[in-house]
Parts: C-alpha cells; sequence; structure tokens
C-alpha cells in the first residue's frame, strides 16, 4: 500500500474528524446497500478498510454484530469516541488487511470507499483476497466495491481543478482541488489533493496524496477465482443496476467457496 515517492497511501485518512464531514454525504448509499446486505446474511460482520466507522456504526446501530479493521490509528480512535458515545460494542482493531488475526469468524465481511484500489499492486490484492477469505466461514460472503476504468477519465489532468468545498470542523469553508496523473503500466491513479481554507489565523493550505489501482472486471473476476470466490453478483450501482462498460462501479458480491 505504499506508493510512489516514499510516501505513505494513508495520508488522507489522518484527520478523522473532517473526513467524517467530507465524506458522510456520500456514504449514504454505501451504508444502506451493506447494511442491507448484512441484515440479509446475518451472523458476524467484518468492516475492513473501516477508518472513522462510517459504516460500521450505522451497521451496529442496526442490531449487526460487527468488527472493525483498519491502518489509520487516528481513525481508529475517532472510531472508538464515537461508539462510546453512541453506546456500541464494536471491536476496533488495527491491523494490515493483507494479513488479518482473524480466522474462519465472520459471516460476512466487506470493504467500502473503494479501498480495494488502495492495494496497488497484484500481489497486495491476492494477499488481500486470501487473508479475507481465512477470516470469513466456509460459505461467507464477501463484498466490495470499486471504480470501473472504463467508466472513469483516466487522463492526466497536471492543472489543479476544483472537485467540491466544505464546511470543516472549525466552522471554516474549505475548497478541495487537486490534479491527477495516471501510469497504465501499474494501472494506478495518482491524485494530489489541495485544501484550502481562511479563518482567524489567515490562510490555510494542506496537500495530500493517494495512489488508487484501477483493475477492470475481467482481471478483478480472476483474482477472486483464484483466492477460492466464487462470484455471485456484479452491480453497475447501488441501486443493484446493470454492469456496463460506461458504469462508474463495479459493486461484487461474492462467496466463500
Amino acid at each position: 500500500m505504499t506508493a510512489e515517492s516514499g510516501f505513505s497511501n494513508i495520508e488522507e485518512f489522518y484527520d478523522p474528524v473532517n473526513y467524517d464531514l467530507e465524506e458522510r454525504a456520500h456514504a449514504a448509499e454505501g451504508i444502506a446497500f451493506y447494511g442491507s446486505l448484512a441484515q440479509g446474511i446475518g451472523g458476524r460482520v467484518l468492516d475492513v478498510a473501516c477508518g472513522s466507522g462510517l459504516v460500521a456504526l450505522p451497521l451496529a446501530a442496526l442490531g449487526l454484530a460487527v468488527t472493525g479493521v483498519d491502518l489509520s490509528l487516528p481513525m481508529l480512535a475517532h472510531a472508538r469516541r464515537k461508539a462510546l458515545e453512541q453506546r456500541l460494542s464494536i471491536p476496533f482493531i488495527a491491523a494490515d488487511a493483507r494479513a488479518l488475526p482473524l480466522a474462519g469468524q465472520f459471516d460476512f465481511a466487506f470493504l467500502t470507499g473503494n479501498a480495494f484500489m488502495a492495494f496497488l499492486t497484484e500481489a497486495d490484492q491476492q494477499q488481500l483476497l486470501h487473508g479475507l477469505r481465512h477470516a470469513l466461514r466456509n460459505g461467507g460472503t464477501l463484498a466490495f466495491e470499486t471504480r470501473n476504468p472504463t467508466g472513469h477519465d483516466l487522463t492526466d489532468s497536471r492543472a489543479e481543478e476544483l472537485w467540491f468545498d466544505y464546511v470543516n470542523a472549525d466552522g471554516a469553508q474549505v475548497a478541495v482541488s487537486g490534479t491527477q496523473r495516471y501510469d497504465a503500466q501499474t494501472q494506478v491513479l495518482h491524485w494530489t489533493t489541495v485544501r484550502r481554507w481562511r479563518d482567524a489565523a489567515g490562510g490555510h493550505e494542506k496537500v495530500t496524496r493517494i495512489a488508487c489501482k484501477f483493475t477492470n472486471q475481467s482481471d478483478l473476476n480472476a483474482l477472486l477465482q483464484e483466492a477460492g470466490f466464487q462470484i455471485e453478483q456484479q452491480y453497475g450501482d447501488w441501486m443493484r443496476g446493470r454492469l456496463t462498460g460506461r458504469s462508474e462501479t463495479i459493486i461484487t458480491v461474492c462467496s466463500r467457496r
């Protein structure tokens, strides 16, 4: 999960309070999708790359037995604080998803927030999938989403573009912009994100970087088969629409063979 130029691929995940403010509007559809799956399956649920608990907490509030795993200690600390405030009992474990310290305990595991894309090599992806299979019980279900490369603009964009804005935890309006560069050989897109805001102390700028691997449907399905999963469904959106070449998202539901 380490990207080029020596930076960690979790730079985006050291400010959990503002991360929640940025992402919560986008998380609702994923919460509904994974919550519906989890309720239909029942049993124990594993949220991999759970971050600040944006999805884990609402699922636990439905009465599901949820465990969260992530690498970012600030995100996990924030998730634990929120769980305590909401009187929810959720084990949050600091671990690398490529080497999960869990075996055969879960009926349903999922990754959301396009977390699968943070595993930047085929070897990383294989380790992740084998670890997830190991964590699931026989017949258990795995679900995750990833961006569809044929449904996205993967051209280089070196000129900074405004992406969105939001109000941060201190009440300041934050403009979020950035650039992107795609490496066709590795299938990895490198984003540089710039956040700018003003407050009583003056102007501020924060720059973070993240890299994501765009895996096409054919390669993704081959990885899953090799790792011991049977694909049950693949969707092109959160409403379970048909997956096409123009779909922005590949949402996969599969079972442990």
